[in-house]
């Protein structure tokens, strides 16, 4: 799994004035606020990074990203998680051709020889080898998974870069929304 953790300081003016404003309830109310709107954007940014990695589609990737726990005016945390098993083969663009399958996994189309894709009864679409020379067992072919792409983005820093700066505009929109409120 790949978790990401982000840590803001909040010493600038306009933030002690608005926390100042503020008493705990409410106070851990707005923050809460702040930190669970961020905490749904980087889903959203963190998914359209992998799936643009990846060569897929964003459908394909968003089960695989999670928000847990949401965060609570007592704990002020929420945690967004990339997990799940390998994304199947056939998601990445692939194409059935005369020497096998192609398929264009994390940004590069590659043959995977001896290969072809099938429907199976259940309706499930991938792509499969034939382990041996008779007709079956056959074996599906997985590309990687969610995690790997998050854990890449996270390691360049493009993902934490952009949750910094929407935790701090998310919390002083909150903050101001919470102190000006009736």
């Amino acid at each position: 799994m790949s978790d990401l953790e982000i840590k803001v300081d909040w010493q600038t003016a306009e933030v002690k004035a608005l926390m100042r404003r503020l008493q705990p309830p409410r106070l851990n109310q707005a923050l809460s606020v702040g930190v669970n709107t961020t905490a749904k954007q980087v889903r959203t940014f963190a998914a359209r990074t992998v799936a643009k990695a990846g060569g897929l589609k964003r459908g394909d990737v968003d089960p695989s990203i999670r928000i847990f726990p949401y965060s609570q005016p007592s704990t002020l945390t929420a945690t967004v998680r990339g997990s799940g098993r390998p994304i199947a083969l056939v998601k990445f663009a692939a194409r059935q051709t005369k020497p096998g399958v192609t398929a264009n996994a994390w940004g590069v189309r590659k043959l995977y020889k001896n290969t072809f894709i099938a429907t199976m009864k259940s309706g499930h679409r991938g792509v499969f080898v034939r382990e041996t020379k008779k007709r079956n067992p056959i074996k599906e072919l997985w590309g990687a998974g969610v995690t790997q792409v998050m854990s890449q983005a996270i390691t360049m820093g493009q993902i934490e870069v952009d949750a910094q700066a929407r935790l701090t505009a998310n919390v002083v929109r909150q903050l101001k929304r919470y102190a000006f409120k009736g």
